[in-house]
């Protein structure tokens, strides 16, 4: 769900990411704002973020981030109660906007396994990306993993590679923060704020990554530059909503939180009906997108503007994580049908029926990918 760009301002330096297998790897990433008139999700997609060098840019800051310093949250026991994910299959029309692929978390998984693959990604996520231990490949990483960032090829040897460049290129004194971990199935989802330092605000990750049999066997994300200020005053990491905290809520909650989350954007951007907005969403909404203000007016107004100005716009989701009161989905957001589009996730929280809070990440499609494989 997000609006048309036009490229603008280019980021210096290297963005280094820090994602287990996101691949963000040190390139110049360049940013783009939404044009006049667009006032939807997020603000700069990366792009072309990441090139597999490092990057020789002249902001010596954040190149390298130091790692994701997985939270607490990761191994909660309140994993995803397994059930399926419900979507249809994609249809990659404008029709239903409510498709969802295969790569939906399954119902064959139990609650037990599902928290067992939380608890084996954030802990290789950090070995990865906190103390460049790429002993856990051999361990944790299938031979045939599969990768849909652009950018880094497919296999464990080109993740071990990413992983040896941001260790040769880590800025001292970075940081990296995973706050959000949702489970579902055999999907694990992590929301990253990387490469913080005194004179940079990093880059955004959303990561998923697919788990069978104890290994670690697709990875997508979503990357973005994270701006110095937004529309709203809030970051766009933290929880502010009570209880204030990044954990999901108890399992019992998934079903109907998916519920919810589902018939929005089925009604929203699959019907354009945008009174969906007052069926589902809080009126006093904090909105963690750094282009919109907090409230369901101002994102009631952002879609109103966006359904006119794209008559043809199209959003097909790609895939659902929902773990207590938290619902991630991952959608492919295109102003017309030949337009490559963005990729976007989206997080809600859900209380009482309601999308009390919302987090957004967006990335603009690019023509190639070097892995064969699309973004979604």
């Amino acid at each position: 769900m997000t609006m048309n760009r036009q490229h603008a301002v280019r980021i210096g330096a290297a963005v280094a990411a820090v994602a287990a297998a996101t691949a963000l790897a040190t390139g110049p990433a360049t940013a783009v704002p939404r044009s006049a008139g667009d006032a939807r999700t997020g603000t700069a997609a990366t792009g072309t973020a990441a090139t597999g060098t490092a990057a020789t840019g002249t902001a010596a800051t954040g190149t390298a981030a130091t790692g994701t310093a997985a939270t607490g949250t990761a191994a909660t026991g309140t994993a995803a109660t397994g059930t399926a994910a419900t979507g249809t299959a994609a249809t990659g029309t404008a029709a239903t906007g409510t498709a969802a692929t295969g790569t939906a978390a399954t119902g064959s998984v139990s609650a037990r396994e599902t928290a067992a693959d939380k608890a084996l990604v954030t802990y290789v996520y950090k070995q990865l990306f906190t103390y460049y231990d790429t002993s856990v490949i051999d361990e944790y990483v299938s031979p045939d993993y599969i990768q849909h960032n652009p950018n880094v090829a497919n296999g464990p040897e080109a993740l071990r590679r990413l992983v040896e460049n941001l260790k040769a290129t880590a800025t001292p004194g970075s940081a990296s923060v995973t706050t959000h971990v949702i489970a579902q199935g055999d999907l694990v989802l992590l929301q990253t704020h990387a490469g913080t330092s005194d004179t940079f605000s990093g880059i955004g990750l959303v990561d998923v990554f697919r788990v069978e049999h104890h290994k670690i066997v697709e990875h997508w994300d979503t990357i973005q530059p994270v701006p110095a200020t937004t529309a709203n005053g809030h970051d766009m990491f933290a929880t502010l909503t009570s209880p204030q905290t990044d954990a999901a809520g108890p399992a019992s909650h998934t079903a109907a939180s998916e519920r919810v989350v589902r018939a929005y954007v089925q009604q929203l951007t699959g019907r354009k009906d945008v009174t969906a907005v007052d069926r589902y969403v809080a009126p006093d909404l904090v909105q963690h997108d750094p282009a919109l203000a907090d409230g369901a007016a101002a994102t009631k107004q952002a879609y109103t503007a966006l359904f006119a100005a794209h008559p043809q716009y199209q959003a097909t989701v790609a895939k659902v994580v929902a773990e207590g009161d938290l619902v991630a989905v991952h959608l492919h957001d295109q102003n017309s049908p030949s337009d490559l589009g963005t990729s976007v996730y989206e997080i809600f929280r859900v209380h009482h029926g309601r999308i009390v809070e919302h987090w957004a990440l967006t990335q603009a499609v690019p023509a190639t990918s070097v892995n064969g494989n699309s973004m979604f």
